[in-house]
């Protein structure tokens, strides 16, 4: 039997965080976002070098920063966020920002056919949570774009 390139369960792309405190943030991930642990490996200073969480049908990896590694936990803005569909994007917004996330822009209906928010984690992280609502033909999306864009803005 051959081992599989890509392990099972998992997809090509899985995102991987840098969280400074890594165990702190897996209790947050599974109250917010309803994340199961699959493992964690703690390091002797009690650290997690590594661990796998899953969220619906995804796997999200991460690990507590250590001086020779390549990344960092990050401090204030992130170059990247997570995004979250979910089946009840209201339901999953209360859920979040009760555990600790921070609103930064409310639910709202999207002209690209979601309906979604942003919030930002405990940790500096941002999640952009959605439910698709709507398949909107590209026609019809840069249409709307065209009409947005031609809104006074307030």
């Amino acid at each position: 039997m051959s081992v599989k390139a890509i392990p099972e369960g998992f997809h090509s792309i899985t995102p991987y965080l840098g969280v400074s405190q890594a165990a702190a943030a897996i209790d947050f991930y599974k109250k917010a976002f309803g994340a199961t642990e699959v493992m964690r490996l703690a390091m002797p200073d009690g650290s997690i070098g590594h661990a796998e969480l899953r969220i619906g049908d995804s796997p999200l990896m991460l690990g507590t920063p250590c001086e020779d590694g390549p990344f960092v936990s990050p401090q204030g803005h992130t170059s990247v966020g997570i995004h979250l569909y979910v089946s009840d994007v209201d339901k999953q917004f209360e859920t979040a920002t009760a555990a600790g996330a921070t609103v930064i822009k409310e639910v709202q209906d999207q002209f690209y056919g979601d309906r979604s928010c942003t919030l930002a984690d405990p940790f500096g992280h941002v999640w952009f949570l959605a439910s698709h609502k709507e398949d909107v033909p590209q026609a019809e999306l840069e249409a709307r774009l065209a009409a947005l864009y031609e809104q006074p803005q307030g």
